[in-house]
């Protein structure tokens, strides 16, 4: 049997630490974890800070960057 199994690595996921990957919390009744939605993976946190260079990346086209133009 080749199973294929989820890996989060390759996603930048890992396990969630408050489910421990089950996707739900039984206390105080069973019911989807708060913190991953239910799916039982989160995105890895990360010491990075998204600096304001990512966003000057972005192409706003250039309609977008006259400012002379009137609405």
């Amino acid at each position: 049997m080749n199973k294929k199994i989820f890996d989060p690595e390759k996603y930048g996921m890992t396990t969630c630490p408050s489910c421990d990957s089950d996707g739900f919390i039984q206390n105080p009744k069973r019911q989807r974890c708060p913190k991953c939605g239910g799916f039982g993976f989160i995105i890895k946190e990360t010491d990075k800070d998204i600096s304001t260079d990512s966003v000057s990346k972005i192409s706003l086209g250039s309609n977008l960057l006259d400012d002379d133009r009137g609405p």
